[in-house]
């Protein structure tokens, strides 16, 4: 379906048509005006633009037809084409104060008026009513739907109609104030040629004024007899419904449920700051809010006072982690200047992205911890859970002093020590691969009971939603600012709210999809162990999830010394020998110089593997590129050689190498290709895959004293052990997948499928690549080992590697006997304390935890993702229930009032109510058929349960 290819030929009729409506095109005598349909006298030459039909009229039937329709657009007709006329030209006056009626004593008319409409900006004549019991003027304004521009004596005024559009797509498209309203005025005069008066200055305060009684007429705070400024903190702040909330959708007794019940009951909180919602500093210092802290922003007094107080008292806090992530080395220091504040830190929901109750505040210096305490304290204060989740890009150093930093806060605001005995912290899914190995082992969430499938990431799509506004609220004020963000917060939690109906239910049914794969995967692999063994793993894990500090079944056994510990210990004797007076011999240090080395040398290995397998002329054209970016690497680094091997020149001509750390895993290699076969001819150049790099290893040990410099033996040797115990870990890895794909192919497939067969083949052939290249990785480290030294302590635990070791630690059905089977010595070369030294069952057993353990993690986590999906359904249907209730509450809630105010105020509340409960039976009739299906608890208020029907008992009428 091309739609617009498709309409290309018919362009020439659509254009034709849109020309037609300039002239007198409707009428069949188009060389002079058509008598008035209406009066059948005079001529007509006027037409209205906004009316549907574009019949022409004479000016005093336009006049009577438009009486109350004053801010249409007309055109006259002047005997060539159609010019702008407005009603107030042609003699119209808007009477205000008796509803459309006349008015006895009617003020002087009020000439050019002007009033600002989605059609356009009109001039207007208005006259006021000036009967004695008559309301002020603004208030007559009001009573047509306009909203006055001034208190007293208005002049302009904006219809509630361009107010709510302006809003909608304001908080839609993130259109501004000033792109808005500039439209309106090209659409009234795009050519500037009526003079048109400005009121853009005017517009900017009462769309503020008018976000502002939104606000409070949503909130329910119109229903309150004592007041607006009774008006406590958030108070008219929109929360998530799919939260747990006591005596609001919380089950009786709740707070005793047992553990396996009780998780259910915990708040999840995601953190984050972000640094595009900054704000200028303009010298607008008297801009207060229209209401502080009465919905998503924190309360700005006291929250000032803290961070004053406190701000700076952790800054200089140590940082432990071991990543390079921006906000934890950062988290004091300020990057924009002339700016008041350079950020704001928040608060969500972390289940369903919605911005807590004052969850959202500046940051005046960074991200410090002292605001993002604040505004995670305040938004808890009145919060009786007793389980509480954080979750933070960099909470492994933000919770390091929190038990400290309550003690800061009032008592009401504190959290009590169950609560943060109870605490848990998690680092966000995506932003823990910014964080080391510490980091992730201890805070990470895939692994932590009771975590479902919560990724702690919805921070980032609300930022992405915000962010467009920044360019406009950065230039405001900081009321103004506050207001507006306010504004486009709860668009943005409201949306969230009425999308629970079909993503709930997706979340649903992919949750029980999952967790049949998972949990079938999982009892598979299970029933491979004696039930002992699965016994004991049960013991591990749950230990483990009880005590942190016992031993991580899901971390991977340290591989003994690696290549990073060793390049760290040597550039730290490197940094000693400066600190002695020992003057490098050049800029790049010893180790520096060895590393890369070894790093040509593997990527030597991995061009002669590619040169093995038959190519194509696209693949020989890049392997070809490939030597040639060798090539120039290598003779970089033998410029390099001279300053710390200054002999090797002389050596390499009259000496052999002593030991090729390319030389292939057995046996040579013979010539399978023309360019190997050209590398035998001594006539033509080496290819750079065959060079020797003449590393000590390579120079032979008579010459040691003359060829190299001081210290370079046992920095390779160093090298080399840790690059062998590196090769070991990833070729067990390998090796690992590799077993699981086989037996996947075995029981999985089983020629059921010979497309999933290839498939399964094709990846085999990949992993068996990258075992043979971590093999020969491993032999060239050992060959240069035992030419180095031979007496060192890696004899211990390094060996020669032979092909039959390089095998699973599964047992293949093609072994005869359990009891004759020995494991390869290379799942015993690096062993966790208290493995047994002999190739036992259990030390098979021990190395298939972590495969274990994991795929336990995902069948449970998937089964916990539908238990919380499912109170979390109740959970908003409660909700909604409860809301609705609340607005029949304000029904009568009025206080002294008019009896027309008071009308309004009770249909709004039954409104609302009505509303709740539409939402409510909506999501209930989209879950009721999922959640029976699979047959699952159905917990909701009975009103719910009746107004839907199963599946299995409608009926459709295809007639």
């Amino acid at each position: 379906w091309r739609p617009v290819q498709d309409w290309k030929p018919h362009r020439k009729e659509y254009l034709n048509e849109l020309l037609r409506h300039d002239g007198l095109s409707q009428h069949d005598n188009v060389d002079e005006c058509p008598v008035c349909p209406r009066c059948e006298y005079l001529h007509g030459d006027i037409k209205c633009c906004d009316c549907f039909r574009e019949k022409l009229h004479c000016s005093r039937c336009i006049l009577e037809i438009h009486g109350h329709l004053p801010l249409h657009r007309l055109s006259q007709w002047n005997g060539s084409y159609f010019t702008n006329i407005t009603l107030q030209k042609l003699g119209l006056t808007v009477q205000l104060g008796h509803n459309g009626c006349p008015c006895p004593m009617p003020s002087r008319p009020v000439k050019n008026f002007v009033v600002v409409d989605t059609s356009s900006q009109h001039n207007v004549t208005v006259s006021f009513c000036e009967c004695i019991d008559r309301p002020k003027k603004r208030i007559q304004l009001l009573h047509a739907s306009w909203f006055p521009g001034s208190l007293e004596h208005p002049r302009t005024a904006f219809t509630f109609d361009v107010l709510n559009s302006f809003q909608l797509v304001n908080l839609q498209g993130k259109v501004s104030a000033y792109d808005y309203y500039h439209s309106l005025i090209h659409k009234s005069d795009n050519m500037g040629l009526s003079g048109l008066k400005d009121r853009y200055d005017q517009f900017l305060p009462i769309i503020r004024i008018w976000h502002h009684l939104k606000m409070l007429k949503r909130a329910g705070r119109g229903h309150d007899p004592s007041g607006i400024e009774s008006t406590m903190d958030v108070e008219c702040a929109v929360e998530c419904p799919a939260c747990p909330h006591p005596n609001k959708n919380l089950p009786e007794g709740w707070e005793d449920a047992p553990e396996h019940i009780q998780w259910l009951y915990c708040l999840i909180l995601t953190i984050d700051a972000n640094f595009r919602m900054k704000m200028k500093a303009q010298g607008i210092a008297n801009d207060p809010s229209l209401g502080d802290g009465w919905s998503q922003w924190v309360t700005s007094a006291p929250f000032r006072a803290y961070v004053k107080k406190y701000g700076y008292q952790w800054t200089l806090q140590t940082n432990q982690c071991e990543s390079e992530f921006h906000a934890v080395n950062h988290s004091g220091i300020s990057f924009t200047r002339n700016y008041c504040y350079t950020g704001v830190g928040g608060c969500l929901c972390g289940r369903h992205g919605l911005m807590r109750k004052n969850g959202i505040g500046n940051l005046q210096k960074g991200e410090r911890y002292a605001n993002i305490v604040f505004i995670v304290l305040v938004g808890l204060t009145g919060t009786f859970l007793q389980m509480l989740v954080f979750s933070y890009d960099i909470v492994c150093q933000w919770s390091q002093n929190f038990r400290k930093r309550v003690t800061q806060f009032p008592r009401h605001m504190r959290l009590d020590d169950t609560r943060l005995d109870r605490a848990v912290y998690k680092l966000p899914k995506f932003h823990i691969l910014n964080h080391r190995r510490p980091c992730q082992v201890k805070y990470l969430p895939n692994y932590l009971k009771w975590s479902a499938q919560t990724n702690g990431e919805d921070p980032e799509q609300f930022w992405a939603y915000l962010n467009p506004a920044s360019m406009s609220t950065r230039e405001m004020g900081e009321g103004s600012r506050k207001e507006t963000t306010d504004d486009h917060i709860r668009s943005w939690n409201f949306h969230k709210i009425i999308n629970f109906g079909p993503s709930l239910h997706s979340q649903l049914e992919t949750a029980i999809d999952m967790h049949a794969k998972h949990q079938e995967a999982f009892e598979k692999f299970s029933a491979t162990f004696s039930v002992a063994t699965v016994n004991e793993f049960e013991k591990m894990v749950a230990a483990w999830d009880v005590d942190h500090t016992q031993p991580n079944p899901y971390e991977e056994p340290a591989a003994g010394t690696t290549t990073a510990d060793v390049r760290l210990e040597l550039a730290q004797e490197e940094a000693d020998d400066a600190a002695r007076g020992v003057v490098r011999a050049h800029d790049i240090s010893i180790s520096t110089f060895l590393t890369m080395g070894l790093e040509i040398e593997d990527q030597q290995r991995a061009l002669k593997l590619q040169v093995k397998s038959k190519s194509t002329m696209l693949q020989a054209a890049e392997r070809q590129e490939k030597r040639n970016t060798l090539c120039r690497r290598i003779e970089k680094w033998c410029e390099l050689q001279l300053v710390y091997m200054p002999a090797i020149t002389q050596l390499c001509s009259k000496t052999a190498p002593a030991h090729s750390a390319t030389a292939p895993l057995q046996s040579p290699r013979k010539s399978t290709s023309k360019s190997t076969s050209k590398s035998t001819n001594p006539e033509l150049p080496a290819l750079p895959e065959d060079e020797c790099l003449w590393l000590p290893s390579s120079v032979p040990q008579a010459n040691w004293a003359a060829a190299c410099a001081p210290g370079l033996v046992d920095k390779e040797t160093k090298l080399h052990v840790a690059q062998a115990n590196n090769a070991l870990t990833k070729l067990r890895c390998q090796l690992r997948i590799c077993a699981t794909l086989r037996d996947y192919k075995k029981t999985q497939i089983g020629g059921t499928s010979q497309k999933m067969a290839t498939r399964t083949r094709s990846m085999l052939l990949r992993f068996g690549a990258k075992i043979t290249r971590c093999a020969e990785r491993y032999q060239a480290a050992y060959s240069a080992l035992t030419f180095l030294d031979l007496d060192s302590e890696w004899t211990s635990h390094l060996q020669v590697l032979q092909d039959t070791d390089i095998r699973s630690p599964h047992r293949d059905q093609d072994d005869p006997s359990e009891g004759q089977r020995e494991l390869s010595w290379i799942w015993l070369a690096v062993r966790v304390s208290g493995w047994p030294t002999e190739a036992t069952e259990d030390e098979l057993n021990q190395s298939m935890l972590i495969e274990w353990a994991k795929s336990k993690a995902r069948a449970d986590c998937w089964c916990e993702e539908i238990q919380l999906l499912n109170e979390e359904m109740r959970w908003i249907i409660c909700y909604l229930d409860w809301k609705a209730n609340w607005w029949v509450l304000r029904r009568r809630l009025w206080g002294d009032t008019t009896p027309e105010v008071k009308h309004g105020l009770d249909a709004y509340a039954a409104k609302q109510a009505d509303l709740n409960r539409q939402l409510a039976r909506s999501f209930a009739s989209r879950w009721y058929p999922l959640l029976t299906k699979h047959s699952m608890p159905i917990a909701w208020p009975e009103y719910y349960l009746s107004a839907v029907v199963a599946p299995s008992d409608t009926t459709t009428d295809m007639d």
